[in-house]
C-alpha cells in the first residue's frame, strides 16, 4: 500500500513538473512572437501565409493558436480563398515534406478580414 501511494505522488509531482514546463515553453513562444499580418489560405490540412511585408511564402504550422485560426476560418466558408490575417507570430524551422524551410507558428490571431487585403 505504501509503494502504491508513493508511486501515486510521484506521478502527480511529475505531472505537474511537466505541465508547469509545458505552461513556462508556451509562455516563451508567446513572448518570442512579433507582429505580423499577411494573406492566409487553408485547404486539405495544409495552411500558408503570404506575408504582406515582402511577399515571403510560409508554411502554417498546427500549433499555437492554430486551432482558433482554423475554426475562424472555417466558418467564414472561404474553400482556399485567402483572408487577410494579423497576428503575433514566430518563425520555427519546418520540415514536413523532407525540406528544409522557415514555417511559421501563429502564436495568438489578433484579426481575420476577408474583405481586407496585404495594403489596403
Amino acid at each position: 500500500m505504501r509503494v502504491l501511494a508513493v508511486l501515486l505522488i510521484a506521478s502527480l509531482f511529475f505531472g505537474c513538473q511537466k505541465a508547469k514546463e509545458a505552461r513556462a515553453l508556451k509562455k516563451r513562444h508567446h513572448d518570442e512572437a512579433v507582429p505580423m499580418s499577411g494573406m492566409l489560405s487553408y485547404m486539405a490540412d495544409a495552411a500558408s501565409l503570404v506575408q504582406c511585408e515582402g511577399g515571403e511564402k510560409f508554411v502554417v504550422k498546427f500549433k499555437g493558436d492554430w486551432l482558433e485560426v482554423e475554426r475562424a476560418y472555417v466558418s467564414m466558408e472561404l474553400k482556399g480563398k485567402s483572408v487577410y490575417a494579423e497576428f503575433l507570430g514566430r518563425l520555427e524551422p519546418d520540415t514536413t515534406d523532407g525540406v528544409i524551410r522557415a514555417g511559421l507558428v501563429i502564436e495568438e490571431i489578433t484579426a481575420m478580414r476577408p474583405d481586407t487585403s496585404c495594403g489596403r
